[in-house]
């Protein structure tokens, strides 16, 4: 991995060139914004960090141009000033980490760890996840009140973790982590940006679903139509918390379908429903929920597969 370090002080870039160097990254030095300019447009890096306060060119300036020629090298902000104002300029300059100059060594290594592990998503800023999940959980708490008037019991629904992966590699997601459903509810919507919604359980906490929301000893697949008409109402309801954040977040109004319910499916057979509608997507947004009824836990995976042009208009309201 390449780096290109630009900061007009030697003891910073001395500093983090020897943090990086000693993780086994090859890096190249540049003391100003033009200088950065003219190696980045004579040779190929994999990250560039910016000191936000430079005489001749600022860093906020510098990264910039540096979109302009590149938009999906990661650019990590590197400053002693932390101020949140300051943080807030980087990320809208198209920063993907921001860095303390005080930063310890772990910390730093970490964040190129990262771009190492997911080169590919490095247009979707550390912000901008952390930004994104809080939004889902806005709407996951909003779905957890409605579900609660709904069933007349407490409801808690958490979105504890979220990926971003390639549309290509959700095979193998879903061959780890979803090889067997037992309920899928899906929704599409389309507008300003088009996508589909999947909330899905795995057969065991399918099971465990099925029981707290009927109370009934029964198979899923012989769940009658009626029961299964609970299944989608509680799928809608989490499903449309999520869809209608997106669309609030963009000002804007989806279409959303009805929603089609899945019982007892192979994951491969799932996906292959989302991909029918999805089929120039390259890029699904995968959250991992909890969802407890009353004393019972349930694992359930929110995923919304999105084109990356929709992504982007997203990021650009995130950091408006």
């Amino acid at each position: 991995m390449r780096i290109l370090i630009v900061d007009d002080s030697a003891y910073a870039r001395q500093r983090l060139s020897k943090v990086l160097r000693d993780a086994g990254y090859e890096v190249i030095e540049a003391v100003s914004g033009p200088e950065a300019i003219e190696l980045f447009q004579k040779s190929r890096f994999n990250a560039v960090t910016v000191d936000m306060l430079m005489p001749e060119m600022d860093g906020i300036t510098l990264m910039k141009k540096i979109r302009e020629i590149d938009r999906d090298i990661p650019l990590i902000a590197v400053t002693a000033d932390i101020q949140e104002e300051t943080k807030k300029d980087a990320f809208e300059a198209g920063a993907f980490a921001f860095i303390s100059k005080t930063a310890p060594p772990e910390e730093i290594r970490s964040v190129f760890s990262k771009i190492e592990e997911e080169p590919e998503f490095m247009f979707f800023s550390m912000k901008n996840k952390d930004d994104f999940t809080e939004l889902i959980n806005i709407a996951m708490g909003r779905a957890a009140s409605a579900l609660s008037s709904l069933i007349e019991r407490k409801i808690i629904l958490r979105v504890p973790h979220f990926e971003m992966i390639k549309a290509s590699k959700l095979h193998d997601y879903f061959e780890n982590n979803l090889k067997s459903i037992g309920v899928a509810v899906q929704q599409r919507f389309s507008g300003v940006i088009n996508g589909i919604a999947t909330l899905a359980f795995p057969h065991k906490d399918a099971v465990s679903l099925v029981r707290a929301l009927l109370s009934k000893d029964k198979e899923i697949d012989r769940l009658t139509p009626s029961e299964q008409t609970v299944l989608a109402e509680v799928g809608n309801i989490v499903l449309n918390a999520a869809i209608s954040i997106l669309s609030n977040q963009l000002n804007t109004r989806f279409s959303i379908s009805v929603p089609d319910v899945y019982l007892k499916k192979s994951g491969t057979e799932v996906l292959n429903y989302i991909l029918f509608y999805t089929q120039d997507t390259e890029h699904a947004i995968v959250l991992l929920s909890h969802l407890t009824i009353s004393d019972i836990e349930i694992i359930s995976y929110l995923i919304l597969l999105i084109p990356r042009v929709g992504i982007l208009k997203l990021l650009e309201s995130l950091n408006v």
